[in-house]
């Protein structure tokens, strides 16, 4: 067995060892009954989940997605937004990835004048870089201000398609240190957000789940350590 193979079956055994430990929870439990609408659950899309309780900011996540998708060194697909709050001395520190949400609802795809950027089998929003003429409509439309050009080309997160197809994680959650990154169907992952609020709130620390109802439903669900809204979050 290779090292990566060792690294992915260790991920893999942590990851369901967590599960696991909440499966007892979920049972006979739906998302209504986590207090999560569910309105916007679709049985067919994919989600990333990132956990900013457990997230370092080590930037792994965006040197991974860089490179697997062969970027030019000056896009950052994925950027990191931080905000303190509270007064001296008691100043807590926040942030929120800042990628390609995966709206279901997606603006830039229904802007796009050439069909560069689709839905995928999976739910992901993806841009076929080489079709894109540098129109900018994108950018314009996006709510989350994410489409980078450049050489009049849109660069952004793509979910790392050509990976999933494959049977493979996007590279970003197989890349992370401290397990702040999973994927999955977006309920499996709306689920487990859900519990990891409760358990934050249960220890008395404020916590959020974002990404249910924007956009009809997002790719990309988040448990945030402060409002949404200190983000500005839509």
């Amino acid at each position: 067995m290779s090292e990566k193979d060792k690294r992915t079956s260790r991920r893999d055994f942590l990851k369901k060892g967590a599960f696991l430990g909440t499966a007892a929870f979920l049972t006979g439990f739906g998302l209504q009954n986590l207090g999560i609408n569910a309105e916007n659950i679709d049985p067919d899309k994919r989600a990333l989940l990132m956990d900013h309780s457990l997230c370092v900011e080590c930037q792994a996540c965006r040197l991974a997605c860089q490179n697997e998708n062969d970027f030019p060194y000056t896009i950052q697909s994925i950027k990191f937004k931080n905000r303190e709050t509270g007064t001296y001395p008691e100043v807590d520190y926040h942030l929120s990835r800042w990628s390609c949400f995966h709206c279901s609802l997606a603006p830039c795809v229904e802007v796009c004048p050439v069909d560069a950027i689709y839905k995928s089998e999976q739910g992901m929003n993806t841009t076929a870089i080489e079709e894109c003429v540098g129109c900018h409509q994108c950018v314009g439309a996006c709510p989350y201000e994410v489409p980078q050009m450049q050489d009049e080309k849109m660069y952004k997160c793509n979910g790392c398609v050509h990976l999933l197809e494959q049977g493979k994680l996007p590279a970003c959650v197989s890349t992370c240190p401290s397990y702040a990154l999973d994927f999955g169907s977006q309920q499996e992952m709306a689920e487990k957000g859900a519990v990891r609020v409760e358990e934050l709130k249960e220890k008395g620390e404020e916590a959020y789940l974002y990404g249910l109802e924007a956009q009809e439903g997002l790719g990309l669900l988040m448990v945030l350590r402060t409002s949404p809204d200190e983000f500005q979050l839509v």
